[in-house]
């Protein structure tokens, strides 16, 4: 008797097959614990505060607030916000992905046990996203381009599209030839 050890039986062996339960007891406490920097902007978007200030036109219309201005945690900065963007991005979204890849995502309540916390991932990392967003878009037509503030919305364009991305992930759902043979 032999026991295969190899690289390729490892990965056959985890691929889809965690158990539905596992992959929500893995994900519902990264949605909570990014839950306490998310909630103001979560909060501001719900609200309809953000969406309201977009589409009455007042992004355009009201002067910038120079306190946005920088990078300084302790206001509420547009350095501050991509700051923390970036640190919930780059520490949920692998985890979120490699739990996509060892969770059993084939039945219903599999599928719904990955994208009910992803979905919510998703829009909190949205919702942080937006305030940024809006104080850069009025920051640039307030006084101007420069190199840095077009690298500040080119970098949250694609923090968006780096979102919109997962998102689409999270709700494609596995088709049966990448399943693999059941065990």
């Amino acid at each position: 008797m032999t026991v295969d050890i190899s690289k390729e039986s490892l990965i056959a062996r985890i691929h889809q097959k965690i158990n539905p339960w596992i992959i929500l007891a893995a994900m519902v406490p990264v949605v909570i614990f990014f839950w306490s920097v998310a909630r103001q902007p979560v909060l501001s978007v719900v609200s309809g505060a953000v969406p309201g200030y977009v589409f009455s036109g007042r992004l355009f219309s009201d002067p910038f607030d120079i306190c946005h201005a920088g990078f300084a945690m302790d206001q509420p900065t547009i350095g501050k916000w991509l700051f923390w963007f970036t640190a919930i991005a780059v520490l949920s979204l692998p985890y979120a992905l490699i739990v996509r890849w060892v969770g059993n995502r084939t039945t219903y309540f599999g599928y719904l046990a990955y994208l009910v916390p992803a979905v919510c991932l998703s829009f909190m990392l949205m919702c942080i996203l937006s305030w940024p967003l809006c104080w850069l878009i009025q920051y640039i037509h307030s006084m101007g381009f420069t190199p840095k503030r077009i690298f500040g919305l080119v970098y949250s364009l694609v923090g968006m599209g780096l979102v919109l991305t997962f998102l689409w992930l999270a709700i494609r759902r596995p088709s049966p030839s990448r399943i693999g043979p059941s065990a």
